[in-house]
C-alpha cells in the first residue's frame, strides 16, 4: 500500500526517575482514527487520511526510570477507500513502526543523558484477535 507520511510529532513525553524495584509495564496502544481537515478534504480522492497515534507508559524491569507519552501521525493512505478496521495488522505495524522507533530512539538519547548510559528499548507488536496490543 503506497502511504503519503507526514510529520512525526511527540505530543508529549515524560521521564520520571522510579525505584528499579517498582512493578514492570509495558503498554504501548497504537489507535488509528479518521483525519479530517482543510487540506485532507482537499486531497480526499487521492486516498483516505488517518491518524496514527500511539500512546504509551512504560517501565522496563529493573530499570530505574519510567515514561510516558504520546506520538502521532497524519498518513494519507492512497488508492485505500475501505474501513480503518479493513487494515491488516501487518499494515497497522508497518504505519506504527516509525512511530515505535521514535519512543526508543528518544528514550535511549533521554537515559543516555540522565543515566549515563543509553538504555534500549526492546519491544515488539503483540497481536490478538487481529488487534494491535
Amino acid at each position: 500500500m503506497q502511504v503519503n507520511k507526514g510529520p512525526l510529532v511527540v505530543q508529549g513525553y515524560h521521564y520520571d526517575l522510579v525505584e528499579p524495584t517498582t512493578a514492570a509495564k509495558t503498554d504501548i496502544q497504537v489507535q488509528i482514527q479518521e483525519y479530517q481537515d482543510d487540506a485532507a478534504a482537499e486531497n480526499s480522492d487521492a486516498g483516505q487520511m488517518v491518524q496514527i497515534l500511539i500512546p504509551f507508559d512504560i517501565h522496563p524491569e529493573q530499570a530505574p526510570f519510567e515514561i510516558s507519552g504520546l506520538l502521532g501521525q497524519v498518513i494519507q493512505l492512497v488508492d485505500f477507500d475501505g474501513e480503518i478496521k479493513d487494515l491488516s495488522g501487518d499494515i497497522v505495524e508497518q504505519l506504527s513502526q516509525p512511530l515505535i522507533e521514535q519512543i526508543q530512539i528518544i528514550t535511549y538519547q533521554v537515559t543516555a543523558l540522565t543515566l549515563d548510559h543509553g538504555y534500549q528499548l526492546d519491544f515488539q507488536a503483540e497481536f490478538g484477535d487481529g488487534e494491535l496490543q
